[in-house]
């Protein structure tokens, strides 16, 4: 018998919560997915940047593999949450094909054990609990979300805006039709210029003093807004522009570098790695060669 869609989406989201329960990841705070398979699961899973023409590869295998092909950052991260669903699950193998944003596509046929990836995906990432909390810690709410501020929670639990806007409208429920309608149709250049105006740039993510991980996940040629009077420890990662709303940090070279308050109350870790990078996960803010680990 074939369980249907509300049978299946139970299953992904307990199992969602289990997970955050035996990692001791608090349903409140954003999940660090990529860490969570290479530093916390036994055997570890290894997660590969590579160069295919994929969404992300499954390998199940005694050292169990994740790979991800070369889409923009965010999507990598929901990527390595979809195909460890496919691992939560006992999944064979699997290969997932490029998506795209092309409406006249031919819909898919329905895959039971990918719509049980993609909602194991969003709720692990994006839990009604930590959404909630995300938007009420900055004195919120999503039932009245504004692109602006559904786009400052999104980046703080590491999704893509777009993924949040629709998480909120069809997976939690949680606005009324005239405000995700609203948050679904924005378009990311122009929430970013109503940001920074001329100064707003592509590949911008917001970081605040709400964010919940201790490291922060870009690549060379992205920008980091961060809260006024945020002062990094040294200039060889990032460079600064001053903008009205904070300072905005250009990351130049990989590594990793400490970003604070002046006053020591808040602070994160910012991790680089390199535009297009190719290699293993747990080295990508490094200089390396692929297979030092092994």
């Amino acid at each position: 018998m074939i369980a249907s869609c509300e049978d299946l989406a139970r299953q992904a989201v307990a199992r969602a919560a289990s997970v955050r329960d035996r990692f001791d990841v608090p349903m409140t705070a954003a999940v660090n997915v990529v860490d969570l398979c290479i530093e916390h699961y036994k055997p570890k899973i290894v997660v590969r940047f590579q160069d295919i023409s994929m969404e992300g590869v499954y390998l199940r295998e005694p050292r169990p593999e994740i790979w991800l092909g070369l889409r923009p950052l965010v999507r990598r991260i929901y990527n390595v949450a979809h195909e460890l669903g496919h691992h939560e699950f006992g999944h064979g193998s699997t290969f997932d094909e490029l998506q795209t944003d092309d409406e006249d596509e031919a819909p898919r046929a329905f895959n039971p054990n990918e719509y049980l990836a993609n909602t194991f995906a969003a709720y692990l990432l994006m839990p009604r609990v930590a959404v909630a909390h995300a938007f009420t810690v900055r004195k919120w709410r999503a039932e009245t979300a504004t692109p602006i501020q559904c786009f400052t929670v999104a980046c703080s639990l590491g999704v893509g805006y777009e993924t949040l806007a629709k998480h909120l409208a069809y997976g939690l429920r949680l606005p009324p039709e005239r405000v995700w309608r609203t948050l679904v149709d924005a378009k990311l250049p122009a929430i970013r210029k109503e940001l920074l105006g001329v100064q707003a740039k592509p590949r911008l993510t917001v970081i605040d003093d709400h964010y919940t991980l201790k490291m922060v996940d870009t690549e060379v040629g992205a920008v980091l807004l961060m809260p006024p009077g945020t002062v990094m420890e040294h200039g060889s990662v990032a460079t600064v522009e001053e903008a009205p709303r904070g300072p905005l940090f250009h990351i130049r070279k990989p590594g990793m570098v400490r970003a604070s308050s002046k006053n020591g109350q808040w602070a994160v870790t910012v991790r680089a790695m390199a535009d297009k990078y190719v290699g293993l996960a747990w080295c990508r803010h490094l200089e390396r060669e692929e297979g030092a680990d092994e």
